[in-house]
């Protein structure tokens, strides 16, 4: 856990600015609580009883290291580090070792990933997570499925285009498609995908259904027409999962004839890089 905070009762210039002194001197970058370990730069040793040391993993417990000072001039305290190092580490703490109750500012890591905070009045809250914080990424709108052109995509097609004919995909057949074409999925792991799925030509009145390949096919829908000749499309939020030991791939079963297309707007990595 970290807690921060800044002196807010502004005594006179050389109170604040010796605080700040003292912090960086003692080589004090953050605190080190439930789980926590810090990693600072010169120099080797902080304060007397305080938890954070250069270069040495600290697990404090529940006790808590509060960073005091700045100035009206320079209000922040800075994390500096060699280049090769990072400022801080947090190492993973089992979800039930976080309290409930968090001081303000206190910052804890899970071992999925999800970076807790004691957020206003001791509540905790997810501040990172899978599904939320810099893993949801919008990429370049790519086609990865078109029936009416179904050689075109077949890099993409993993099975099912036997159930393709005259540019249609036929009622009752699957088709399992694969996003491993459209970067960064397969070098940051994508979870799941954000896919604009158009049927066009429908034959009658019918449901497609987008679905993990991991999974049977549920009994939900992700895009409705209710007759002959229409062109419709919705954005599905669709998971992930593997066919015949291929990830990254989905499935798309229809109940009636109709073409198909399938364009990638955006991807859930749970390794995200920078781009």
């Amino acid at each position: 856990m970290r807690e921060t905070e800044e002196t807010t009762s502004m005594t006179t210039d050389e109170t604040s600015s010796t605080t700040r002194r003292r912090i960086i001197k003692a080589g004090v970058a953050a605190g080190a609580g439930v789980g926590a370990a810090a990693v600072v730069a010169t120099p080797a040793a902080a304060d007397p009883g305080q938890p954070v040391l250069i270069g040495v993993a600290n697990d404090a417990g529940t006790t808590e290291t509060v960073l005091r000072g700045g100035s009206a001039l320079a209000p922040t305290l800075t994390v500096d580090a060699p280049s090769t190092r990072p400022p801080l580490v947090l190492t993973p703490t089992p979800a039930a070792a976080i309290p409930q109750e968090l001081p303000t500012g206190s910052l804890a890591v899970t071992p999925s990933g999800e970076l807790v905070i004691g957020g206003k009045g001791g509540a905790r809250a997810y501040v990172n997570t899978s599904r939320w914080a810099n893993r949801t990424m919008a990429v370049p709108p790519q086609r990865i499925l078109d029936t009416r052109a179904l050689s075109t995509y077949s890099a993409n097609i993993l099975a099912g285009s036997t159930g393709v004919t005259s540019g249609k995909l036929n009622a009752g057949k699957v088709i399992h498609l694969t996003v491993k074409n459209v970067p960064p999925a397969l070098a940051e792991k994508a979870t799941a995908a954000y896919v604009n799925i158009t049927v066009a030509g429908t034959v009658s009145a019918g449901v497609l259904t987008a679905y993990s390949s991991s999974i049977a096919k549920p009994q939900t829908s992700s895009l409705n027409w209710w007759g002959p000749n229409q062109i419709l499309s919705n954005l599905v939020e669709v998971q992930l999962g593997s066919y015949n030991g291929n990830a990254l791939s989905f499935a798309i079963h229809v109940n009636a004839a109709t073409s198909v297309i399938v364009d990638v707007s955006g991807l859930i990595l749970s390794s995200p890089g920078t781009y």
